[in-house]
């Protein structure tokens, strides 16, 4: 069993930026208007509460318990040095892999994969809250080619079945 404390701060920081990062990756894989990004924005905020409530490993547990404190929900927002697009995709798939290589080298096989496949239901969860394309509203696909795209590169990075 592994819990906080076998962390560093650094290391601790950057799995709390992990959904944050999948969420993003996926609203920059296609960028949707206000509107859209907003319903990706809350699909990951609804997929911490969600889960926060279930049944989770102590790990897990104490790192959704980590975005009820304001302070934590701060230290778990990434920092993009430049705003295009390809800049902030490469930022965040970058946090991805941090925190998968933090899991595995800290958690135990099975916490590692709970926390990964949890992260990968949140970039899931972010691609189906909001149409691409179309126009206001109506057309569009639910998941675009290029979130499908994303979805597969995440799930490799984290080692997870897509």
């Amino acid at each position: 069993m592994t819990v906080k404390i076998d962390f560093t701060a650094e290391e601790w920081k950057q799995l709390l930026q992990a959904p944050g990062a999948a969420g993003i990756y996926i609203m920059m894989s296609d960028p949707s208007f206000v509107v859209g990004s907003m319903k990706e924005a809350l699909a990951v905020s609804g997929s911490i509460i969600q889960k926060g409530k279930g049944n989770n490993s102590e790990l897990l547990a104490a790192l959704l318990g980590e975005f009820k404190e304001r302070e934590m929900v701060k230290q778990a927002q990434l920092k993009f040095e430049k705003k295009n697009v390809d800049a902030v995709k490469q930022t965040t798939f970058d946090a991805l892999k941090q925190a998968a290589q933090i899991l595995d080298q800290k958690a135990t096989p099975e916490e590692a994969a709970e926390i990964k496949a949890w992260l990968y239901d949140v970039s899931v969860k972010a691609a189906n809250a909001a149409k691409e394309g179309g126009f206001l509203g109506f057309g569009g696909e639910k998941v675009s080619e290029n979130e499908k795209v994303a979805l597969q590169k995440i799930a490799g990075q984290l080692g997870v079945p897509a």
